[in-house]
């Protein structure tokens, strides 16, 4: 016998906030992970040819010299991939309009993380009845979106906040008046009943995945190929690349 689930009630913009800006708390340590340099390489890519190893000159270390030209010689050539890829932090991404770190996030990084999204689509009507490609795509349009609010020079999490519910779950909103002075730590009384009240927890999952549901997703024809197997990937890829793009372009909107 099945237990019948609870009515999906729609959360409330604060609730909409709250996930919001806590999901902006882990994509920001994503994306300075991005910005590091821990080797040195990318700071390396400011300092053009004298970076490159001097000439053998003292035939009595020739065979030392010759490992440290071959090291440094590896070196310079990660420095040059680095740089010929525009990591963020090197001297080529220093020089790019935020139009141009925008699409390095969207078309190079999201043409990658969007087979992730895109893959569940190999098992065609299956993946219909678990909410995997939704979650997965909203992740993905997530953590590129407040990169893309970054490239812009939007740092502020509350913005960053205000951009994701537009853009992704169609709400306009102050995140910074309704989430100002509401704490974390709440009571141990309010997390007790919050922990008992189970139902209600299964209600909001419900609800969330609804929000999940809000962002742009795939148009036709693609969304109906993603039913069919093996190139229901395919389609989807098609459909989410497409669908990052208008994510993308809206945000631009919203901060230009």
């Amino acid at each position: 016998m099945k237990l019948p689930l609870p009515t999906a009630q729609p959360l409330s913009d604060t609730d909409v906030a709250r996930l919001l800006h806590r999901s902006t708390g882990v994509i920001g340590l994503l994306l300075a992970a991005a910005d590091s340099d821990l080797f040195g390489v990318k700071s390396r890519t400011f300092r053009g040819a004298d970076q490159q190893p001097g000439s053998v000159d003292d035939a009595d270390r020739a065979d030392e010299a010759l490992i440290a030209k071959v090291i440094g010689t590896v070196g310079a050539s990660f420095v040059w991939a680095a740089d010929a890829a525009g990591l963020p932090g090197t001297a080529r991404w220093t020089g790019w309009t935020p139009a141009q770190r925008r699409d390095w996030w969207i078309n190079r990084v999201g043409a990658i993380t969007t087979v992730g999204v895109a893959y569940p689509g190999v098992f065609g009507p299956l993946v219909k009845r678990l909410p995997v490609q939704t979650a997965l795509g909203f992740g993905n349009q997530a953590i590129l979106l407040c990169a893309v609010a970054r490239a812009y020079g939007i740092d502020d999490r509350y913005r960053q906040t205000d951009l994701l519910a537009e853009v992704l779950c169609r709400r306009k909103m102050n995140s910074r008046a309704l989430l100002t002075g509401e704490a974390d730590d709440r009571s141990d009384k309010e997390n007790d009943a919050r922990v008992k009240d189970l139902w209600s927890g299964i209600e909001k999952s419900r609800a969330a995945l609804g929000e999940l549901e809000r962002r742009p997703s795939s148009k036709q024809p693609w969304r109906l190929l993603t039913g069919l197997p093996l190139v229901g990937a395919l389609a989807g890829y098609i459909g989410e690349s497409d669908a990052l793009r208008r994510a993308s372009n809206a945000v631009v909107r919203e901060i230009v």
